[in-house]
């Protein structure tokens, strides 16, 4: 999910079916189907932690000795690191 500049500013945006205060991007996952007569219905959405059995680096770290290590002195996902983030 996408979110404009507007609805970060003012603190609009609708994530999880709430309004908050989100970053640019958040994760999401919804389900649709398609009847035989083209009506389309939602059945299914999750959100934030509920989307980690699609992430197998969570399943993988859930595995390991300081699990996820969210609990560390920079706080949570400190040791998440973006491909074109790093330092020289």
């Amino acid at each position: 999910m996408s979110f404009t500049p507007e609805e970060m500013r003012t603190k609009t945006a609708f994530y999880n079916y709430v309004k908050s205060d989100a970053g640019p991007e958040r994760q999401g996952l919804s389900a649709f189907y398609k009847d035989e007569h083209g009506a389309v219905f939602h059945t299914y959405s999750t959100y934030a932690r509920g989307i980690d059995l699609l992430n197998s680096t969570y399943n993988c770290l859930d595995m390991a000795p300081k699990g996820r290590d969210e609990d560390g002195p920079e706080g949570p996902q400190a040791w998440v690191r973006h491909h074109d983030r790093y330092e020289d």
